[in-house]
């Protein structure tokens, strides 16, 4: 696996909004969603910034995240390389929801965000607890969490704390997480750590 140099992406030339509906149209994310862990048994953390790069069979998109936990409230804010915000996703007592004033309408439910974004976040244990007498189930293999809905293998999520991959069969594409180093703000295209195809 090759990392792509900044200089060798033509896609940043694009407008923030085609990109965004180039990447989001691209995943026709209509499943039901996955029971959720309660936030209480998630600990608190600090912003966490991320480089999301998406890749599917057809294309490859990268953007910028950042994400917090605190009390009981997790937040995930969307970016373009360039650094403009997309779109906020908010978790809490009510609900997953989007908030107002995103530079465009996602493709896909804030239920269903956040769902794949506690198949990262929680522990086994408590994703076996979300899970329990529901169609859906987690197994560990090697490491790896597998994430089932009845008898189908809806994705399975490997890897490191610093570089994760989440392999959504259902949807089609490969989502790496890669954690960004200090320098965020002042460098958003920070060193990678997470290889990608």
């Amino acid at each position: 696996m090759t990392i792509r140099p900044a200089r060798s992406r033509p896609w940043l030339a694009l407008p923030t909004f085609a990109l965004a509906g180039t990447l989001l149209a691209g995943c026709a994310l209509t499943p039901p969603d996955s029971p959720r862990p309660a936030l209480e048994q998630l600990p608190d953390f600090d912003a966490r910034q991320q480089r999301l790069t998406f890749v599917s069979d057809e294309d490859r998109h990268i953007m910028l995240g950042v994400l917090r936990h605190r009390d009981a409230t997790l937040r995930m804010a969307l970016l373009s390389p360039q650094g403009q915000r997309l779109l906020t996703l908010v978790q809490d007592d009510d609900g997953a929801r989007f908030l107002p004033g995103a530079s465009f309408q996602p493709p896909f439910s804030a239920e269903w965000l956040a769902g794949r974004l506690a198949w990262d976040l929680w522990s086994n244990a408590a994703l076996h607890q979300a899970f329990s007498g529901t169609d859906w189930r987690l197994e560990i293999r090697a490491g790896q969490r597998n994430i089932y809905r009845g008898d189908t293998l809806i994705a399975r999520l490997s890897g490191e704390a610093d570089c994760r991959l989440i392999d959504d069969r259902e949807s089609g594409y490969r989502l790496y997480i890669a954690t960004l180093d200090d320098a965020f703000d002042d460098n958003p295209r920070a060193p990678d750590t997470c290889p990608t195809p």
